[in-house]
This record gives structure tokens, C-alpha cells and sequence, in this order.
């Protein structure tokens, strides 16, 4: 139990470290972050708990759970951007104890520590569990539902069934009804397969439904008495149903989209899989029970949203805490061995191959995409070669146990200082802070801005204003440029040349461009006061 309790320890402060250590210092990135820090904001503002709002208006495409949460995280540590990541940063880290746990219920402690090592160090989890959006929090509430079912299973506590049940209440109050649909249907799918009929029928259902329902449906029904169809059309209607038969975003509308974002997301321990799963068939036929619930877990999520027509790389995330607990088994059953099969040698070769290809790519895109990043790469790629050295070393004298620790170390030695190095470069490109400073400083009180959708939410976050208005539309852009009074609009810069270069509306009226950095532009409809701008068009247009 000592030991048990310092190896806890040892892994939360290991997961604090990674979550937590410079986590408010790149800025919030559009469109996605300042969605959910701006509703939490508004509702502060207006001390509303049950409506999320977003420009002053309801907006229901998420349960209030998670904007809660920034919300308490506001209260205590201001408004700015550590608070509104720290929920996820402390789900996280408790996800990392669930897998933990869990991994000791389905095998043993040895495979929770691999496995908790390999989840707090795969690229998507720890990206996700810095930052503000809901799928950390989702994943873990669906995580200690499956770990407080198999505590059930294993150890006859019917209470834990209750536990299992406010998880996937507060999984739906999250995120929708994909917090119990796909849980449960697991559940379901493992008891038909390992034929357990009886145990399935005698689990308790009275009480665990009374919980859930009395968490999950409050919310539902207030919002449903208040907003009505609205309410039930936009929520249940469109963000579920609609977004699942017809595709919000045309490049994730491919059969196959999933298979590279587990290779990315998974990254380095996707390396490894074919050789977990060469080990696990080989070596752990007697921990079949456990492997088929895992695998039942997998490909529950990944098949539905590889079905559902909407896809983003972190709608099967909720899978990833079954890869680690496979993965930590794997790398458990080939510890204490020095036969090296190929599998092992392929899948080593590759990681050691492929971490310096990765980055070669990284750093190319970085000169393209954003240069001013490209030094912290470089700095960053000499460090993870000497660290690749020593794991080779390990590798190459069939050090299994020294090899993973290696992986793990070098992950942590690059991945957060390469994080919080770039992570300012990269709020340049993909956050509209910066720009919120310059509107600040030019803007005068009476004075409108137009924002196009994409950099909406962010510039209203950082300039605190709900009235801002969406430019958006070429018939909207153009009314509002068109005033008699100075105008500020926020767009990217490859639409605001589309306006003079429309073939069927271009619009010749003069505009000056006074702010310019990467995709964004901020234009005025007059010369500015001081008479210095950018550029201006039509360019061929006389002052």
C-alpha cells in the first residue's frame, strides 16, 4: 500500500508538471477556446447558471457542465487564460489516477503504471489537457464510469453501480447524450459476448437510474420549459442528430479519417500497437476477459465516429484510455524479457526513426506556417537527439524497462518547454489577442467593430464587448464598410482581398489596413488620424 500510495504520488506531481507548468502562457486559440471561455465569462457576468450564453444570446450547443467548471476556475483565478484551462489540466491529472486504477482492476499494478505513463505522455491527451475545450473532461467522467463498473464486477459492491451511473450523468452534462449512449452500450455489448446474461440482469438498475436521472434530467427540463423547441431543436436536433447524418466540416466527411488521428494523436506509443497487439494475442490468453472489454470499448467509439458523417480529431478520444491500459500491459509482458521478437525491434526502430522525422516535418512547417517559431524547433531537435542516443543505447542491449522510462523522459524533457517556447509564437497565428490589443488602443468609445465569425469569440473575449457585430457575409461586410462613420473590421486577410477581387460584387470603396500578422487583418473604412497604414485599396485608387 506504501508503495501503491508513493507511486501515486510520484504520478500526479509527474502529471502536474506536465499540465500545469506554464499553462496560461499562450494565449486562447480560435475559434475553439475562447467559445467556451467566453460563454463561462458572460454567464459570470450575468450570474446565470443555467443558460449558456455566447454575443448576450442562449446558446445550447453544449450542457452546462464544463462552462461551470470555468466558471468556479474564473471565480477563484480571474478571467484570463490558465483559469480557463485549469478544468481540464485537473481532469487530466485525473484521468491519469482513473487509468491507474482501472489498469490495477483489469491486470495489475505494474500495467496501471505503464499505462498511466503512456496516457500522460501521448501527444492528443496532453494537448487536450491544456486546454479549454470539454473532451478531457468527458473522456474522464466516461473513464470512472467503466472503473466504478468493474469495481462492481469484481468486488460485489453495489453502491459502485451508483458511482457508475452520476459519472455518466455528469458524461451527459458535459457533452450530450453520447455520455450514456455509448458507455452503456458497451456495457451491453461485453455481457452478450462473454454470454453473462444473469450477471447483466442482477446488476442493479432502481437506484443507479433514480441518480442519473436526478442529475442529468434538471438541467434538460428547465432548459426545455424555458426555450422549448429551441431549445430541443438546436440540442438534440441539430448537434446531435444532423451533425451525425450530414458533415459539418467537409475534410473529416472520409470513411478513414480516424486511422491517422489515432497514429497523431496516439504519437509515440502508436509506434507500438502492432507489437501490443502481437503480444497481448501471444502472451495474455488468460486475461481475455479484460482485453475483450477493452477491445469492445475501442472499437465501440471508433466505429461510430468513423459512421458519423462530423468529424474532429477529438470526437474518439474517449478511446484513448483503453489503448494505454493495452499498451501498459504489453510493455508490462515485455519487461522482464530479453527476447527480442521482431515486432519489438520493428516497432523500436520506428520510434527512434520517426521522433527526428517528426520533427524535421514540424520545423518545415513551421518555416511556412510560422517562421518566427522555427529557432525554438531547432533548439528543441538537439535536445531530443541526445535523448534518442541514450534510448538507443537502452534499446540496442535490450533494456525493455530503461527503454520505456527513456521514451517517457523524453517526452517530458521536450514536449512542455517545446510547448511554452512556441505556444506565444503560435497565439500570434491563432489567437486573436494580439489584435485585441491594437483594437484597444485605436478604437474609439463610439466607434464599431465588425469580426468575421472565425475570430468572432476571441476578439470579444479579449476586448470584453458582447455587441460586436459578425462580418461574415460579403452583402454584411460590405453595408458595414460602407458607413458614414469609421469603422474596425477583423478578417482574414485572403477575404479581405476576395472583396476587391469578387468577379460578381467586388466592392471599390477605399479601405486601409493598419494591423497585419498571419492570416488576420484589422481595416478601417477611413485614413486613420495619424495617417499611417499598411495598405490600402483598391490599390490603383488615388488618396
Amino acid at each position: 500500500m506504501n508503495r501503491e500510495r508513493i507511486s501515486l504520488i510520484l504520478l500526479v506531481l509527474f502529471c502536474a508538471y506536465l499540465f500545469l507548468f506554464g499553462l496560461g502562457k499562450m494565449a486562447l486559440l480560435d475559434p475553439d477556446e475562447p467559445f467556451y471561455a467566453e460563454t463561462a465569462r458572460e454567464m459570470l457576468n450575468r450570474s446565470e447558471w443555467l443558460t449558456p450564453r455566447i454575443f448576450g444570446e442562449p446558446q445550447f450547443e453544449k450542457p452546462p457542465l464544463y462552462y461551470w467548471l470555468v466558471i468556479l476556475s474564473f471565480k477563484v483565478f480571474g478571467v484570463n487564460e490558465f483559469a480557463a484551462r485549469f478544468p481540464s489540466a485537473v481532469f487530466g491529472i485525473l484521468g491519469i489516477i482513473g487509468i491507474y486504477l482501472l489498469g490495477g482492476l483489469l491486470f495489475s499494478k505494474r500495467t496501471a503504471l505503464y499505462a498511466s505513463l503512456v496516457m500522460a505522455t501521448a501527444i492528443e491527451y496532453t494537448i487536450l489537457a491544456r486546454a479549454c475545450v470539454t473532451d478531457m473532461v468527458l473522456c474522464v467522467f466516461i473513464l470512472y464510469a467503466f472503473l466504478f463498473f468493474f469495481y462492481e464486477l469484481k468486488k460485489k459492491n453495489k453502491v459502485s453501480c451508483i458511482f457508475s451511473s452520476a459519472c455518466l450523468a455528469f458524461a451527459v452534462l458535459t457533452k450530450g447524450p453520447i455520455g450514456v449512449i455509448l458507455p452503456v452500450f458497451i456495457i451491453v455489448v461485453f455481457f452478450i459476448i462473454r454470454k453473462e446474461f444473469t450477471h447483466l440482469f442482477k446488476m442493479p438498475i432502481l437506484w443507479p437510474l433514480v441518480i442519473f436521472v436526478v442529475i442529468a434530467a434538471p438541467w434538460h427540463y428547465l432548459m426545455y420549459r424555458v426555450y422549448g423547441s429551441d431549445f430541443t431543436g438546436h440540442f438534440f436536433g441539430f448537434q446531435n442528430i444532423t451533425r451525425f447524418l450530414h458533415p459539418e466540416h467537409r475534410i473529416g466527411d472520409i470513411f478513414y479519417y480516424n486511422i491517422p488521428v489515432i497514429l497523431a494523436g496516439f504519437f509515440p506509443w502508436s509506434i507500438f500497437l502492432p507489437y501490443g497487439a502481437f503480444t497481448i494475442i501471444k502472451k495474455d490468453k488468460e486475461k481475455f476477459r479484460s482485453h475483450l472489454f477493452l477491445l469492445v470499448w475501442i472499437l465501440t467509439f471508433f466505429i461510430f465516429f468513423s459512421i458519423s458523417r462530423t468529424k474532429l480529431p477529438t470526437y474518439i478520444f474517449p478511446l484513448f484510455p483503453a489503448l494505454a491500459i493495452a499498451m501498459g500491459r504489453c510493455w508490462e509482458l515485455s519487461s522482464g524479457s530479453k527476447d527480442f521478437k521482431i515486432p519489438f525491434k520493428v516497432s523500436g526502430i520506428l520510434y527512434l526513426i520517426s521522433s527526428p522525422i517528426a520533427l524535421i516535418i514540424f520545423y518545415r512547417f513551421s518555416l511556412v506556417k510560422y517562421p518566427a517559431m522555427s529557432q525554438a524547433i531547432l533548439k528543441s531537435g538537439i535536445v531530443l537527439l541526445v535523448l534518442l542516443a541514450i534510448s538507443f543505447t537502452f534499446f540496442i542491449r535490450r533494456k525493455i524497462s530503461l527503454f520505456f522510462g527513456s521514451i517517457v523522459f523524453t517526452l517530458a524533457v521536450v514536449l512542455i518547454p517545446l510547448t511554452i517556447s512556441i505556444g506565444p509564437v503560435v497565439s500570434l497565428y491563432e489567437s486573436s489577442k494580439e489584435a485585441s490589443k491594437v483594437l484597444k488602443n485605436i478604437v474609439r468609445p463610439n466607434e464599431r467593430i465588425g469580426v468575421e465569425t472565425c475570430y468572432r469569440r476571441g476578439v470579444v473575449f479579449y476586448l470584453d464587448k458582447e455587441n460586436l457585430i459578425d462580418v461574415h457575409r460579403h452583402h454584411i461586410i460590405t453595408k458595414f464598410l460602407e458607413s458614414k462613420q469609421r469603422v474596425w473590421a477583423v478578417l482574414k486577410y485572403k477575404n479581405y482581398k476576395f472583396l476587391y477581387e469578387d468577379k460578381k460584387r467586388p466592392y471599390r470603396k477605399l479601405t486601409y489596413v493598419v494591423y497585419k500578422f498571419g492570416k488576420k487583418v484589422i481595416i478601417t473604412n477611413k485614413i486613420p488620424k495619424n495617417g499611417k497604414y499598411i495598405e490600402k485599396r483598391p490599390i490603383d485608387e488615388p488618396l
